[in-house]
């Protein structure tokens, strides 16, 4: 239920353009009305919410997960993992065709209760369920709705079940789209697997039927697998390949892009597409990293390895010995664009747009400005819980506690479908 109340007594910063101490943010029906001092905005007719120092972030982003993964903890590989082939083989494509109604549900209802405790106020889901694919895509949008937040939601199409498949794959991609061209809350993208599980004629039947505006999401250049399939395709590489066939835009979403050539980086340079360096899941997978010195912007994704985008910039900054041009661009700057760009008057801490916030529950002691405020997230917030994420106004999660929806409730089921999900597994 929206309502109008004042957060006040916080350190409030939108990352890249101020910092204000002893701040307030006046929030009324899911908008942000006012941005100022605790003391000129405090007022005995509105409901006050004491923030006691802690500092006050925009509702974060996470451009690239996958809920699918949620409930795969403590899963056995079916097989070797030596390879990144063997990894998708062995556990993830195994797991996903055993996906149903159920498990696709209560997957994306357990990584978005995870993701809402650190912030994360909008998710861009890629989705994959081969043995249930139509519908599959307005039941994560269910979870979506009961939990709070925004979402860019799409099905990755692949030939690895066979290209007779492929066509209820795209038609689940284009009829989401369609479907929610103006919504608010839940839109969609045409989810790609990654180039090397896609077939020159898959790649032609999306082109012919993907409407023009619609983006893709891809993983592209992951593994060194993928940049070989191109080659051995006659292209210079993953990203020379989706601009052969058509396929990428300014609006693309490419995940990863460490397998790369001169051609690919130069095409990057040229069309801008946006970029998702996924930094834990490929240290996990052991496929590298991505070229920051080739690729200066880009966004921070998990790709289902957790719900903490903060962490992950922290696991981001020590893998690279701390060598990160402009993390609060990264982190706070280019994810108001993109989220902007889907839901208009979001992503920002400003007057007049959406009241989607992370509250932290770290309380600096020390000096705090914009310029030391990365070390304060890496080294004070730590990739901590929130005290509270606020998403359109709502409060979703307060000092320890989901607000929207009954946890104990909903975990009850969870284990249920985990289980059910865990026996088709080992089947």
């Amino acid at each position: 239920m929206k309502q109008k109340y004042l957060l006040g007594n916080g350190i409030i910063t939108d990352g890249f353009s101020f910092l204000l101490e002893n701040g307030a943010i006046l929030v009324e029906d899911g908008k942000i009305i006012q941005i100022g001092n605790t003391n000129e905005l405090k007022s005995d007719e509105v409901d006050f919410i004491d923030l006691e120092g802690r500092l006050v972030l925009p509702g974060l982003l996470n451009p690239h997960n996958h809920l699918y993964s949620a409930l795969a903890t403590g899963l056995s590989p079916r097989g070797d993992m030596n390879t990144f082939p063997q990894i998708l083989n062995n556990l993830w494509w195994h797991l996903d065709k055993k996906l149903d109604k159920e498990s696709i549900y209560y997957s994306a209802i357990y990584g978005l209760m995870d993701s809402v405790k650190y912030g994360v106020t909008t998710m861009f889901d890629h989705h994959a369920s081969m043995n249930f694919v139509s519908g599959s895509l307005e039941i994560i949008e269910k979870a979506y709705r009961k939990i709070g937040l925004k979402g860019l939601l799409c099905f990755e199409i692949s030939d690895r079940m066979g290209e007779n498949n492929i066509q209820s794959q795209i038609e689940e991609n284009v009829k989401f789209y369609e479907k929610h061209k103006e919504d608010k809350q839940i839109r969609g993208a045409l989810g790609l697997h990654a180039n090397f599980t896609l077939s020159e004629k898959t790649l032609l039947t999306i082109n012919k039927q993907k409407p023009p505006k619609l983006p893709i999401h891809i993983h592209c250049g992951e593994a060194i697998d993928d940049l070989k399939y191109c080659q051995e395709k006659g292209y210079d590489g993953p990203v020379h390949r989706l601009y052969k066939n058509g396929l990428l835009s300014k609006n693309s979403l490419l995940a990863h892009c460490i397998h790369l050539t001169e051609t690919d980086y130069r095409l990057l340079d040229e069309i801008q597409p946006t970029i998702i360096s996924n930094p834990e899941s490929n240290a996990n997978n052991n496929v590298g990293i991505m070229n920051t010195e080739k690729i200066k912007k880009y966004l921070l994704g998990t790709d289902g390895m957790t719900g903490n985008i903060l962490g992950t910039m922290r696991s981001h900054f020590l893998q690279r010995n701390g060598n990160i041009n402009n993390p609060l661009e990264i982190l706070f700057k280019s994810p108001a664009n993109i989220i902007n760009k889907y839901f208009h008057n979001s992503g920002k801490l400003a007057v007049g747009n959406s009241a989607d916030i992370a509250i932290t529950d770290y309380k600096p002691v020390t000096k705090i400005n914009l310029e030391n405020l990365f070390y304060h997230l890496i080294f004070g917030v730590e990739g901590q819980k929130m005290f509270m994420t606020i998403a359109d106004g709502n409060i979703l999660y307060q000092d320890g506690k989901l607000q929207t929806v009954n946890e104990n409730n909903i975990l009850e089921e969870v284990k249920k479908a985990v289980n059910n999900l865990h026996r088709k597994y080992y089947e």
